[in-house]
């Protein structure tokens, strides 16, 4: 082909499928007696003081952008935060150094976020006994350890729809003492999405809570301009440590195809608007991987907004682990316990380094944009490459089509013309009856950008697709003898 581009007991009592989204949570206080998340500005105002003297921070993307459902899946380690097999960090010693401070804090939450922490290690940790070893795997990079359990920081994605709108209101910078919900920090909160099963999902974001993790300093709930996760001690250490533009900690209400999912009780919601951590084949990028240039992400953008909510319902008496009712059926039979829903386009519409751009991306910006000329070229086939399903173009015979099936002669050589219609990364690749690829070519991620793939046909090409959205981005090919 050329182309021309444009366990222990305790680990084992709950199944990390569940836990998998802990990202971050805290001592919860139950849907009665939340104590609302203004009062502290109702405080400040009555005293004279400031209450706006903070950071408003606002984010949206359209529905027609890219989203993405994350779904269970493994996790590489970075040896730079979880160490060695021999020499392991992050793993069970910490674990319970965080469930002995955890024992330290006052009232009911000296026994919930013990147990919490115990049904729901990655809040705070990896344990080693899910660790195990990357064998010959050329895409691991330096990763030499993978963990095993099922959980939201994995690789697997499936594109569908979703928009949002929020404005995080960072009102203190940090953590005070009080309820959880003693904060002044506020988030505005619009987002509608569907997962792969064609289910719809709507949030009902309630109020802003600060969790009291040890470790963890979220800044009174909302925070702009910071780091989080990796070794910092604040989120889950699986994910790597990244800089939000801005992040928020709450409790609300699921909505799915229009009826509320959570009658039993609000679930943890965190949203964080953050450096960009998919690389161009949808991986999460480990410490020693960021920071990406647009280039190598997914969508070209060097920020990208998470939407997580966790298996973890509040109580009067603190937090307990309860799984997300989400409708999102897994080849388990089981239905998938969290939410991680992904906004690749997002738009930063007022926040800081809101317009700043990685050094280099004005040049290969206009690079790009000068594309290679092909547009002109004389090609048998013409498709537009979306990551819902590529879109014949031409001839007739497969205009408007979704995956159009390519109708070949064998031993002829062919010429096919694929221009990239959404931004996202791209390629093409064919593949025989064993799922084993012929030949790929290279990825294209600029919207507009095209790329021209020779490729003469042999009986044992079967199906055509893209190398990074394999699942709705495939045809069918049938080559005549």
């Amino acid at each position: 082909m050329t182309h021309n581009s444009g366990s222990t007991s305790r680990f084992g009592r709950r199944s990390l499928l569940a836990a998998g989204g802990a990202t971050t949570v805290g001592a919860l206080v139950g849907r009665v007696g939340a104590k609302p998340n203004g009062f502290l500005q109702d405080d400040q105002e009555a005293n004279g003081d400031t209450p706006d003297s903070g950071r408003d921070v606002t984010v949206r993307q359209e529905p027609e952008n890219a989203f993405y459902w994350v779904l269970p899946g493994e996790r590489r380690l970075s040896p730079q935060v979880f160490g060695t097999a021999e020499n392991p960090r992050f793993g069970n010693d910490l674990l319970e150094s965080r469930i002995e401070q955890a024992k330290e804090l006052p009232g009911p939450l000296s026994d919930a976020i013990p147990q919490l922490l115990e049904d729901l290690p990655l809040l705070v940790a990896a344990p080693e006994e899910a660790r195990e070893p990357i064998e010959d795997d050329e895409d691991a990079g330096v990763a030499e350890q993978k963990f095993v359990e099922p959980n939201l920081y994995s690789d697997e994605a499936e594109v569908t729809s979703g928009s949002f709108e929020i404005t995080y209101r960072d009102r203190q910078p940090y953590d005070t003492p009080g309820e959880p919900g003693d904060t002044a920090d506020e988030v505005d909160l619009e987002t509608q999405f569907t997962d792969p099963a064609g289910n719809e999902y709507e949030l009902d974001f309630d109020h802003v809570v600060k969790p009291p993790i040890p470790g963890y300093e979220t800044g009174g709930g909302v925070r702009v301009g910071a780091w989080h996760h990796g070794q910092t001690g604040t989120g889950s250490p699986l994910m790597a440590q990244l800089y939000d533009y801005a992040a928020c900690w709450g409790v609300g209400d699921v909505i799915v195809n229009g009826e509320q999912a959570t009658e039993d009780g609000f679930r943890v919601i965190h949203f964080m608007t953050t450096q960009t951590v998919r690389d161009e084949r949808y991986r999460l990028a480990i410490d020693e991987e960021l920071p990406l240039a647009p280039d190598e992400t997914i969508a070209g953008q060097i920020h990208h907004t998470h939407g997580v909510v966790l298996p973890i319902r509040p109580t009067d008496e603190g937090p307990v682990y309860d799984p997300v009712p989400t409708a999102m059926e897994l080849p388990n039979g089981e239905t998938q316990p969290f939410i991680h829903a992904m906004w690749e386009q997002d738009e930063i519409v007022d926040g800081p380094f809101d317009e700043w751009e990685f050094p280099g991306q004005e040049e290969a910006e206009a690079e790009a944009e000068d594309g290679d000329g092909s547009a002109n070229v004389d090609a048998d086939f013409r498709l537009l490459g979306e990551a819902p399903g590529w879109q014949g173009a031409a001839p007739d015979a497969i205009a408007d089509e979704e995956n159009p099936t390519l109708e070949l002669e064998a031993d002829t050589e062919y010429t096919l013309f694929w221009e990239n219609a959404d931004g996202l990364q791209h390629n093409f690749a064919i593949a025989d009856e064993s799922g084993a690829d012929l030949q790929a070519s290279d990825l294209v991620g600029e919207e507009g950008a095209t790329q021209t793939v020779t490729f003469t046909a042999t009986e044992e090409m079967t199906e055509y697709y893209c190398q990074v959205h394999p699942d709705s981005m495939r045809g069918s090919i049938e080559v005549e003898t």
